[in-house]
């Protein structure tokens, strides 16, 4: 009877995990200590102005906490490193980090920007400094969001460059990188 039982257990736990795929298993079971590093680079001729966070998608019920930064950088530029806690997402302009954003209150943090808490991430010509500056006068490109285990680690440096692309829908693209921490583990 205890070897039936022990069977029907390991029988149903690999049904479970039959249901989720490896990279949110990956996701879920990857270590969470330290931080990531992140860095922009624009390798378009336009301004690029954006959202940006890190936090954990599935702590939804309360929403946990989001380090969310807003940048606009210019054209042909690349941006100062940010640091930020390590946690299963970093995202740029997706509809569930912004809604992170909004669920925790981390829009009413000095220096708010309304014009750049889009999905995506806009580009524009209009002149620096202007209303408005930070609106898509030029085309946007489609949000991302990196996954912890899947796409970096812990202590990796995450790289973002903005890329023209005739093909893409809005005409831009965010390309995403790695530099693996290269330290051992102490």
């Amino acid at each position: 009877m205890r070897l039936k039982n022990q069977t029907s257990a390991l029988v149903g736990m690999l049904a479970l995990l039959g249901g989720c795929s490896g990279d949110f298993i990956m996701n879920q079971t990857e270590e969470r200590s330290g931080n990531v590093t992140a860095i922009f680079i624009n390798n378009t001729a336009f301004r690029a102005s954006f959202s940006f966070g890190a936090f954990d998608s599935l702590d939804r019920n309360p929403p946990g906490a989001i380090t969310f930064q807003q940048l606009q950088l210019e054209a042909g530029t690349t941006s100062a490193t940010s640091t930020l806690p390590c946690r299963r997402d970093v995202a740029i302009g997706t509809a569930e980090m912004l809604q992170r954003a909004l669920d925790t209150n981390a829009t009413n943090l000095g220096g708010f920007n309304r014009d750049i808490f889009v999905e995506g991430v806009a580009f524009s010509s209009a002149p620096a400094g202007t209303v408005g500056s930070g609106v898509a006068t030029d085309g946007t490109a489609k949000g991302i969001d990196a996954k912890l285990g899947v796409d970096y680690s812990c202590g990796d440096q995450l790289i973002f460059t903005f890329e023209e692309d005739a093909t893409a829908s809005g005409g831009f693209r965010i390309v995403f990188s790695v530099i693996p921490d290269i330290e051992p583990d102490r």
